[in-house]
């Protein structure tokens, strides 16, 4: 039962399960790719459903935090062999080990170390010998990045909820976003920043009326109930009022028309009625943006069955009277159509951004300038031990290694 579980905890640990894994959902995506354009978002669907596969992305993470406690198993068995304090050292702590036959005192080789560099530490039966600084911290960082990335992969594929509805200027947030906060304003503005031609800022306040409010912009989302708030298409929001001959007390409607920027055109259905509109922002003439402005003239076509009934435009707030119809429109809104999405993985991913950072950042100057190199000599009753690793400049701490050995080879008593 040891051997087995010994088994799967080298295999968990093993180096080779990231691209093993990695290579499986590869073959699946190149697979689901040759019957769909959308293999990447089908791909997700079947991890967010199958349990399987769920599993075996689980494995990544999973391999991360194995490696992340052997790592910092291994450094501190190294550290205590260095210090002296272990009573053997494990297999596999260094790059190389070599044992001498015989005995001889380590004097002279401490000077020797000494004079080149290594800072050293004398024990009863031992020589420690290194310098530079360990890469450890950054290894630990980049095992924890890779952690946080396939932890937040998994966690946004399994538990993310989005939902999609307009934020209307003036209205109460939709119930799905799990507040009763109001819109108090939406704000187009031009942007300061490198990479946006303008910005919008949505400001909500307390329904109720009471002081207090927050203020959304592009990016970063802002969260709200849980949920990050991602503003996607501007519009506005269009109530009118349709008297017509047949009907004198006529029809109100309020509806989300896809009519902005200026010159696109849709059509709505007005219910309980044979008629329909077609609705279009007129260009204003001043070249200035309806929705920056808040004005609003509209252009419309109203229709019963297929027959044209009555043309012409009107302002917001303003009416349109002809052939026995009348035209209101009351009032127009701005509005936001806005993806509300619930993904805690979002977290654990930016984190893995940040620890990747802090690791690039200490690693590259520490393996080019200043890597650490290590000696271990211990000396037994008939046996000298000799062990050394590094994790940079090799080829010059393997130099000094070898004429280590061939000093102690030189003076090893045979008995």
């Amino acid at each position: 039962m040891k051997k087995l579980l010994r088994a799967v905890l080298t295999a968990l640990t093993s180096r080779a399960l990231p691209p093993l894994v990695i290579g499986l959902f590869l073959l699946l995506y190149v697979g689901i790719a040759f019957g769909t354009d959308e293999a990447l978002t089908v791909l997700m669907e079947f991890t967010r459903k199958s349990v399987f596969l769920a599993v075996l992305l689980g494995l990544l993470p999973l391999n991360s935090a194995l490696r992340i406690l052997r790592e910092t198993k291994d450094y501190l068995a190294r550290r205590r062999a260095l210090g002296g304090s272990a009573a053997d050292v494990p297999p596999g702590l260094f790059d190389e080990a070599v044992e001498l036959p015989g005995s001889r005192d380590l004097d002279e080789l401490q000077a020797r170390l000494d004079a080149v560099g290594y800072k050293t530490h004398r024990g009863e039966s031992i020589l420690a010998a290194w310098r530079g600084v360990s890469l450890f911290p950054a290894r630990i960082l980049l095992l924890a990045g890779i952690f946080c990335l396939f932890a937040g992969i998994l966690v946004s594929l399994t538990t993310r909820f989005s939902y999609r509805a307009p934020l209307i200027e003036g209205e109460l947030l939709p119930q799905a976003a799990g507040g009763e906060d109001r819109v108090a304003k939406l704000l187009l503005t031009k942007s300061s920043g490198p990479f946006l031609d303008k910005t919008l800022a949505v400001t909500l306040a307390p329904s109720n009326g009471s002081a207090g409010g927050r203020t959304f912009g592009l990016y970063p989302p802002g969260l709200y109930g849980g949920s990050f708030v991602y503003p996607r298409y501007l519009g506005i929001a269009v109530e009118f009022h349709v008297s017509a001959p047949e009907a004198p007390g006529g029809y109100d409607m309020h509806c989300v028309p896809n009519i902005y920027p200026p010159g696109k055109e849709d059509s709505v259905e007005i219910p309980n009625s044979p008629y329909r509109i077609v609705l279009k922002i007129a260009e204003p003439g001043d070249g200035s943006d309806p929705f920056v402005t808040g004005r609003a003239t509209f252009n419309f076509k109203l229709l019963k069955g297929k027959e044209i009934v009555l043309t012409g435009s009107a302002p917001s707030g303003g009416e349109f009277v002809g052939n026995g119809y009348r035209l209101t429109f009351p009032d127009s809104r701005r509005l936001a159509i806005t993806d509300l999405i619930r993904d805690y993985g979002v977290f654990l991913i930016w984190a893995a951004t940040i620890f990747f950072i802090v690791a690039g950042i200490f690693w590259l100057p520490v393996r080019m300038f200043v890597p650490r190199r290590e000696l271990l000599f211990r000396c037994g009753p008939d046996v000298i031990h000799a062990r050394s690793r590094a994790e940079g400049k090799r080829r010059g701490h393997a130099g000094v290694f070898h004429e280590s050995l061939d000093l102690l080879d030189s003076g090893v008593s045979r008995g």
